[in-house]
């Protein structure tokens, strides 16, 4: 269904641009293409509500404002789609929409087809060229006197915080460098039945400016293998432990931090315990400063709950919320829970539960607790994503 949207969508916006040229209608842009052509797609716009359906050109490739993001006039699917009668029940991806001259298409199985009764081998061999997006330069620049991280991928930069705690005490002796903000960069897979394995809250590009993107455990770990073998294959459906560190969908040099990484971080910050343990003081150092009072992307207070943080070590966690599976929601109530909790991927699968094919690890600061604890969840609901810088 969501496949026949996107198709009668474009179908739409190229008939309504012939009849407004065959008719003379100047009056109208919504559908002109634009002469000005853009390097890459970190050039282009924000494509708010008022762009929709504007095209614009980027190497000499249209793309058109549609849901939130520039996407290609004639989007591409992978052919093992979720009609097939043997369709799978693990991660499915096929050539990203920004990697438009990708040599070959990238499968591996569907992480939208909970219902699927077979597991689908990858039908075609990935090439070296179809590891890196011919029109992204894969590669970083982190400066550690102004705090920053450039990923060149697409430009964009994030502010880093360096945590270093040596507690001779606790013999607790902590150093590492994580990314301050979200990451927000448009890994834009398709799977099985969905156009893109990474969002912005509500499909308002508002939201990723100020909260990042959230992805899919598919897509945290780089299940189509655009960036890294390591993940690759690894999803819902299906066991898979890659091997530490995991880079996944996070810039060159930097990885996504696995469930250890992240209760070493709580141990160090917390200062109590030797050991994590859930009833920590970690949360209310780690969240952001900011409220709901003060920015409609801060924290918000209920009762007596103060909601925001003390933010000690500069990680500026902040409440982002989460898309729901679409096995328990509809698309109109997908989103929730921005404002009150932050939840981030990790590397790591569960590996505690019935069904470990199902489940990967995630990390929660919540708004009514000064806590921050591990759990688990669904690989196929969207998550924040914060990455750890590889060791020298």
């Amino acid at each position: 269904m969501r496949k026949m949207w996107w198709s009668l969508s474009f179908a739409i916006v190229a008939i309504t641009a012939l009849f407004l040229t065959a008719c003379g209608d100047d009056s109208s842009n919504s559908t002109t293409k634009s002469d000005e052509e853009y390097e890459s797609l970190a050039d282009l716009p924000d494509c708010t509500r008022a762009k929709e359906g504007d095209v614009l050109s980027v190497q000499g490739k249209n793309y058109v404002c549609a849901f939130g993001e520039w996407l290609p006039e004639e989007p591409e699917f992978d052919s093992s789609s979720s009609e097939e009668p043997e369709s799978s029940s693990s991660e499915e991806e096929s050539s990203s929409s920004e990697e438009p001259e990708s040599s070959s298409e990238e499968e591996s199985s569907s992480s939208e087809e909970p219902d699927s009764p077979s597991d689908k081998s990858s039908s075609s061999e990935k090439s070296s060229s179809s590891m890196e997006s011919s029109s992204e330069n894969d590669n970083s620049e982190y400066d550690s006197v102004n705090n920053t991280l450039t990923d060149l991928r697409d430009s964009k930069v994030y502010a880093t915080t360096t945590i270093e705690i040596n507690d001779d005490e606790r013999k607790v002796h902590y150093s590492e460098v994580w990314m301050a903000e979200n990451l927000n960069y448009r890994y834009l897979q398709p799977t099985g039945t969905l156009d893109s394995s990474s969002f912005c809250f509500n499909n308002d590009p508002a939201y990723c400016s100020h909260y990042g993107r959230l992805y899919l455990w598919s897509a945290a770990i780089d299940s189509a293998g655009v960036w890294d073998e390591n993940g690759s294959g690894c999803g819902l459906g299906k066991i898979c432990q890659p091997t530490n560190p995991v880079r996944g969908v996070c810039p060159k040099g930097w990885h996504l931090p696995n469930v250890d990484e992240v209760k070493a971080l709580f141990v160090a910050v917390d200062g109590n315990d030797t050991t994590y343990v859930r009833q920590n003081k970690a949360g209310i150092k780690l969240k952001d400063t900011l409220t709901h009072d003060e920015s409609p992307y801060g924290w918000r207070n209920f009762g007596h709950f103060k909601g925001s943080g003390t933010d000690d070590y500069s990680f500026a966690a902040l409440p982002a919320g989460r898309r729901e599976s679409d096995r328990y929601s509809d698309s109109t109530n997908r989103y929730y829970n921005n404002e009150t909790i932050a939840e981030f991927w990790t590397a790591s699968e569960d590996v505690t539960t019935k069904y470990k094919q199902e489940y990967a690890t995630k990390y929660t600061l919540r708004y009514d607790t000064d806590e921050a604890h591990t759990d688990y969840e669904e690989k196929d609901v969207g998550f924040s994503i914060r990455c750890v810088k590889n060791k020298e």
